[in-house]
């Protein structure tokens, strides 16, 4: 080993013993060693020939020592190890022909999600990149009370500690179902009691925690259509056979086709239909509870963005009318609180409880034990109703000026519904020829707002976009439109 070419520069921060250590460290890993030249010079040896300190040179040598780079005998010495840690550390370079590649056989499961996105796509979330993109659904995030949050991490961390370290509950935290139990009680018209609540990670997981425990691969499961795009990705890669339904003025249209199964699952929004927005009528409700106790199907009841109602308060859910344990309920924290929190819950029929909780455990065992404790106390000590209040204030006032500003900028262009509720607006085109020349534009400026089509399956309707707007300031979404009406006004004049 070549110690002449060991150069330490006492100028720099790094310690002497650490520049020692590296340099020997990578002379090994480029060398070869026999038996006659492993032998390592004394400690004493090496720091006069180095100009430094015994210590210096044992501070290294031990660090050597404990990765695993030398070995001592008594009497003797020390010496480089016969196989190095790389050696384990690094694969064999093949010596055969390379094989011919061949593309993964995968199974039909992932064969059957219907998402179009690949590669980077991925990387960005559903929201995609920063910005005003004006994509629906988007809640907004600067406005959360992170101060408070903290604060309420930082007291059930002092106080349960090392305990929320631990591998938590596949049921969930005890003291947050039953918050959320009393909150969907009181606020939402449920029946329940907290043995009913399943902490999940979100909707999505409900949803797939829901078919796991019901739909065998191709039996039939009702989604709405146009519908939620992710309930049709976890269907299908669950292995149900989607039956799309259409949706009318009162919701999703019960009458089971002459040659159609009966489906084990019936996916609806009927607080608010996504992406149409109507709310489900009581006589529709009660009819499709009917239905789903004649034909032995459960109905999942998403009741996303249903706190966000303008015209009125909450509508009661669905799950309150269920007299005959058909109804699965399953909110999140999404788009309330934020969205990678990933928290949400499933309210299930007493029978469905424990068979849920056990394919949970198999899924991934729990949510975060700290995250869970810190939203029980969110919601004991009334910050989660205070926060529900002041968001729906600031979507009212944004939804108002969304409605005044598209108007008058886009009015000639775009029909403008207005829904009820929810966090994004469907704009009819009045131009039926005019969709993949905006698309373009948007792409052009940077929206996203995303097609009605690309939420059918069957469905054929008229061309319409939907538009997000609680994200956004009063500012960010005017100058938005204002930049989207006059790029269309250069490309369509």
């Amino acid at each position: 080993m070549a110690f002449e070419m060991i150069r330490l520069d006492r100028t720099v921060a790094e310690p002497l013993h650490q520049q020692l250590y590296r340099q020997i460290r990578d002379e090994l890993i480029s060398g070869s060693f026999s038996d006659s030249s492993s032998r390592l010079p004394s400690s004493r040896a090496l720091a006069a020939d180095l100009g430094i300190s015994r210590l210096t040179v044992n501070l290294a040598f031990e660090k050597l020592h404990a990765e695993g780079y030398l070995r001592s005998r008594v009497g003797s010495g020390t010496f480089v190890v016969n196989l190095l840690p790389e050696t384990f550390l690094s694969a064999r370079r093949a010596t055969a022909e390379p094989q011919i590649e061949r593309p993964a056989r995968l199974s039909n499961r992932v064969r059957n999600i219907p998402d179009k996105r690949a590669g980077k796509d991925f990387d960005l979330g559903i929201a995609g990149a920063p910005g005003v993109s004006l994509i629906p659904a988007l809640a907004a995030l600067d406005e959360f009370p992170l101060e408070i949050w903290e604060r309420l991490r930082t007291q059930v961390l002092a106080k349960k500690g090392a305990h929320l370290l631990q591998y938590a509950s596949s049921r969930g935290d005890a003291d947050l179902r039953k918050a959320i139990a009393a909150y969907l009680c009181d606020f939402r018209g449920a029946r329940c009691h907290p043995d009913q609540i399943v902490i999940t990670a979100g909707t999505q997981q409900a949803l797939m925690i829901s078919a796991l425990a019901l739909v065998n691969p191709g039996e039939a499961v009702w989604i709405e259509d146009p519908g939620f795009q992710q309930a049709r990705r976890v269907f299908g890669f669950a292995g149900s056979t989607l039956i799309p339904r259409p949706i009318d003025q009162e919701g999703i249209v019960i009458a089971r086709p002459s040659k159609g199964r009966s489906p084990k699952i019936i996916f609806v929004t009927p607080s608010h239909q996504f992406p149409l927005g109507m709310t489900m009528t009581l006589e529709r409700r009660i009819a499709l509870i009917s239905y789903a106790r004649a034909h032995d199907a459960f109905i999942f009841e998403d009741d996303h963005s249903s706190e966000f109602r303008f015209t009125g308060p909450p509508l009661p859910c669905l799950q309150g009318l269920d007299n005959s344990g058909r109804v699965i309920y399953a909110g999140t924290m999404s788009k309330i609180l934020y969205p990678s929190l990933r928290l949400g819950y499933l309210l299930a029929p007493e029978q469905l409880v424990e068979p849920m909780i056990k394919i949970r455990a198999v899924m991934d065992q729990h949510s975060c034990a700290i995250d869970q404790a810190t939203l029980a106390r969110f919601l004991t000590e009334g910050f989660f109703l205070s926060h529900i209040k002041r968001m729906r204030q600031l979507y009212s006032d944004r939804r108002e000026l969304f409605i005044e500003q598209f108007n008058q900028l886009l009015g000639d262009r775009f029909i403008l519904q207005p829904p009820d509720a929810g966090l994004h607006f469907v704009a009819w085109l009045r131009g039926k020829t005019d969709l993949p020349l905006i698309m373009r534009v948007c792409a052009e400026i940077g929206l996203r707002p995303m097609p009605l089509s690309s939420f059918c399956m069957k469905a054929e309707l008229d061309p319409a976009l939907t538009f997000g707007f609680a994200a956004w300031s009063s500012a960010q979404i005017r100058e938005a439109l204002r930049k989207l009406a006059s790029s269309l006004n250069s490309k369509l004049h």
